[in-house]
């Protein structure tokens, strides 16, 4: 028969640190063997607290409340992802924690209990923000994905009629992203910064070189390369 191993302090040969123990009966209280000495010794399971706390979960423009059950000792940070539930319709919503209130004060970690309220973000569903540059002008649109969706320097986008090319994305920790290959998940996204493909065209083309060419008296020629010449007349000229 093979017994189910434990983790527990042996009052003969490990009082102080948890050793392999097997377990020998359950109920009604859970006894257990060392693996080390063979002591056999009852062992007692303290259970832990728990600690309901209430999820105020803003998604767009809009906001709801949530119930999440903790440990009473669980460690809680700004940036932790989990998932709550709505108890009525059973629906679950992906989140992240924005910001942590204990007795009337922000913080950015603590325990469950000594936290009041959890402010946390809807990831499911998360609303990009884009800048797009267009000649010299700029326009912002709105694109909604979900918040796992990566989206990357150097990489084409497409709304509508329009494309796109993302330059730069700044972070929500305040950085920004700007080396072409390098990506964030839209959750963790503040805005994306991008060139219209007209304009990336337009700046991609090579750039027109002239030479000055002295042209006799009082004149000079400003002939550019591969077009018709013209004749910029100097002080003293015709």
């Amino acid at each position: 028969m093979v017994h189910e191993i434990i983790q527990a302090q042996c009052p003969d040969c490990s009082p102080d640190e948890p050793v392999p123990h097997s377990i020998l009966k359950e109920k009604p209280d859970l006894l257990i063997k060392c693996t080390q000495c063979g002591a056999i010794h009852p062992h007692h399971i303290e259970k832990k607290r728990k600690k309901e706390v209430r999820v105020v979960v803003s998604s767009g423009e809009y906001s709801f409340t949530r119930k999440l059950t903790l440990d009473s000792d669980e460690t809680l940070t700004v940036g932790d992802e989990f998932v709550v539930e709505d108890e009525a319709t059973g629906e679950a919503s992906f989140v992240i924690v924005t910001s942590i209130e204990t007795d009337f004060k922000r913080v950015n970690v603590a325990k469950a209990n000594a936290i009041q309220t959890i402010w946390a973000r809807s990831t499911d569903k998360v609303i990009a923000k884009i800048s797009i540059t267009k000649g010299w002008q700029t326009e912002s649109i709105e694109m909604e994905v979900p918040g796992d969706r990566e989206f990357t320097v150097g990489e084409i986008l497409k709304e509508g009629d329009e494309r796109f090319l993302i330059k730069k994305i700044k972070t929500r920790e305040g950085g920004f992203l700007k080396e072409e290959g390098n990506s964030a998940q839209a959750k963790h996204i503040k805005r994306i910064f991008a060139d219209s493909m007209e304009r990336v065209e337009f700046l991609s083309q090579p750039k027109k070189t002239y030479r000055k060419i002295s042209h006799g008296q009082g004149g000079s020629i400003i002939r550019p390369r591969g077009t018709a010449s013209w004749i910029l007349k100097t002080k003293g000229g015709d």
